[in-house]
């Protein structure tokens, strides 16, 4: 966890960095679909770590109102679980290239032994340091079976203006989740 809040601050302090600056480029997208690898390690288990794809989506409704879902689905012999989320949001512009966002989404997790629901809270930062770099960071709560600080942070490379590829790392208490995706925006 120590070392994601040393990631999260550098990354924060990275986008304010960029915030006096003239525009590089344009507002992050809001609309795309991507997926990829993941992989889940229980910090408890250095042995168990269940890896995946996943898949996920965000599309901006009107100017700030977007909506958001994303499916995991993990794996190790013969242990498998499926995450999901669906959820809503509101895009907050800070500059041409920096926007901050708040979602509140459904979260549902289905393991071998237990299939649990509940809630999380997020708020981020987007920002498009240069045409080709998406760097993003989020704090949040997620509550299925205990309430759990979250933190995330993740880059993308964008190929083409549609194109890109990323990698990102969440941690939620003992749980830290790394993906590598492709992304389209459209």
């Amino acid at each position: 966890m120590r070392k994601a809040l040393t990631l999260l601050t550098a990354l924060f302090t990275s986008v304010s960095a960029t915030l006096s600056f003239p525009a590089l480029a344009d507002t992050p997208d809001w609309r795309y679909v991507e997926g990829g690898y993941t992989k889940i390690d229980f910090d408890d288990d250095e042995s168990f770590e269940p890896d995946g794809f996943n898949v996920s989506s965000r599309y901006l409704l009107n100017s700030n109102i977007f909506l958001n879902g994303e499916y995991n689905r993990v794996e190790e012999g013969s242990f498998d679980l499926d995450l999901i989320t669906l959820g809503a949001g509101y895009r907050m512009p800070i500059n041409s290239t920096t926007d901050a966002y708040f979602t509140a989404n459904f979260e549902q997790l289905d393991a071998d032994a237990t299939d649990e629901n509940g809630y999380s809270i997020n708020a981020g930062l987007r920002s498009m340091v240069t045409e080709q770099i998406e760097l993003n960071g989020e704090i949040g709560y997620y509550d299925v079976f205990d309430g759990e600080a979250t933190i995330k942070i993740g880059a993308n490379y964008y190929v083409t203006p549609q194109w890109a590829f990323g990698a990102s790392y969440k941690s939620v208490d003992d749980l830290d989740i790394l993906q590598v995706n492709a992304r389209y925006a459209f």
